[in-house]
């Protein structure tokens, strides 16, 4: 086989910048840090670490999302925390203010105190994120949801919960409805309110009362035809009469009431099926009870005993939202941790596909260094190869 000069010389080149590329791109690599700079140097391991970089960049945005929801959560359970302790303190003054020889205006200063946290219960209500944003307006949340016009509060929010996806198939809620947070709290006992009638003149009080069984959920009344006999009104309807006995108990349907004192011809009592009423209306009848200023009158002891109730399930209400916030908050704990973890493992996976193997990069570049400098030298000694050489 013949070679030419020309040959030689094309092979020889070549073959030095053959090592030379093998060279540059070990610098390349070690400069790097990365076995895999381009896609050219390794196609399979190129594309599967850039599925594994978009699974970890889709991580990494449900945790920023969780980290997220976590900050909104605790504002809101702290903002929570706080209406409990108004209503704690509220529960503790209606327990003072039960102190029957208080006079009038010792009743009056107690109100005045309520007065202050009735707007400190307003503001939490209406207060507002970083952003500005009403954490209790629901999807209405750059509007102010609580509004106090002519002594009633009036809820301008809707009942949305706003959410943020904090797993690929996981919402989480981050808000709370003012309308379910202040307004959603059963009267009464939860199951059953008991009243006595805003005309009555006797001296007759109505208990709380419990069921017995279950509530038939039917609005009865007991109207005092005398201070000894009353009716016995369902849904309406006359149903029959009975003998009145002061601090007996009378059984309506699964509920159970006690009448004490006595009660005025004409006067009447009603056990109807529980609605929700706001902690702005339990605190303003609270109030008005109060700066009456008249704690032996029959109509200040039912207000307060309906009050006392209804302070007992807007502290329970309270407590059971907060559990709700609370229980977001473990399970995002768990989902951040989790989150890390694969964070770390997707971190693994790309390294091992792309990151380079600095013994063996610096092994190999020392080989190509060798192998550069033997193709030099022998490209020097191969081309001054000629016959001229030895004539």
């Amino acid at each position: 086989m013949r070679i030419s000069t020309a040959q030689i010389y094309d092979s020889g080149a070549n073959g030095l910048l053959r090592n030379q590329y093998d060279l540059y791109k070990l610098q390349n690599q070690l400069s790097t840090g990365r076995r895999v700079v381009t896609p050219a140097d390794d196609p399979v391991a190129a594309s599967q670490a850039l599925v594994t970089e978009q699974k970890q960049s889709v991580n990494q945005q449900f945790l920023d999302n969780q980290s997220n929801a976590k900050t909104q959560l605790a504002e809101l359970e702290s903002l929570m925390a706080s209406v409990g302790n108004v209503l704690i303190n509220a529960k503790s003054r209606w327990v003072e203010a039960g102190n029957g020889t208080y006079s009038a205006s010792e009743l009056k200063a107690i109100a005045v105190d309520l007065r202050g946290k009735y707007q400190e219960v307003l503001g939490v209500a209406n207060s507002a994120d970083a952003n500005g944003l009403y954490r209790f307006a629901g999807y209405q949340a750059g509007t102010q949801p609580f509004v106090e016009s002519g002594g009633s509060i009036t809820y301008q929010g809707d009942s949305g919960i706003r959410q943020l996806q904090v797993e690929a198939s996981r919402y989480m809620d981050v808000s709370y409805s003012g309308r379910e947070f202040f307004e959603g709290i059963p009267q009464g006992n939860g199951v059953f309110v008991a009243n006595a009638g805003s005309g009555n003149t006797g001296s007759g009080v109505i208990s709380n009362g419990s069921t017995v069984g279950t509530f038939d959920g039917r609005s009865y009344e007991l109207r005092f035809t005398s201070a000894t006999n009353y009716e016995l009104w369902i849904d309406g309807a006359l149903d029959s009469t009975a003998a009145y006995t002061d601090g007996g108990t009378i059984n309506l349907g699964g509920a159970q009431v006690t009448v004490s004192g006595t009660p005025a011809t004409g006067d009447s009592f009603t056990v109807d099926p529980s609605t929700d009423e706001s902690i702005f209306t339990t605190l303003d009848n609270f109030i008005a009870a109060l700066e009456s200023g008249d704690n032996s009158s029959a109509d200040f002891k039912n207000t307060m005993l309906r009050v006392g109730a209804s302070l007992d399930q807007a502290i329970q209400h309270v407590v059971d939202s907060r559990a709700v916030v609370g229980a977001s908050m473990a399970e995002l704990e768990s989902l951040t941790s989790l989150g890390e973890d694969l964070d770390v493992q997707y971190e693994s996976q790309i390294s091992d596909l792309v990151d380079l193997d600095y013994a063996k990069a610096f092994t190999d570049l020392s080989k190509n260094q060798l192998q550069l400098q033997a193709a030099q030298q022998s490209f020097v000694k191969v081309t001054g190869l000629s016959l001229f050489n030895f004539i």
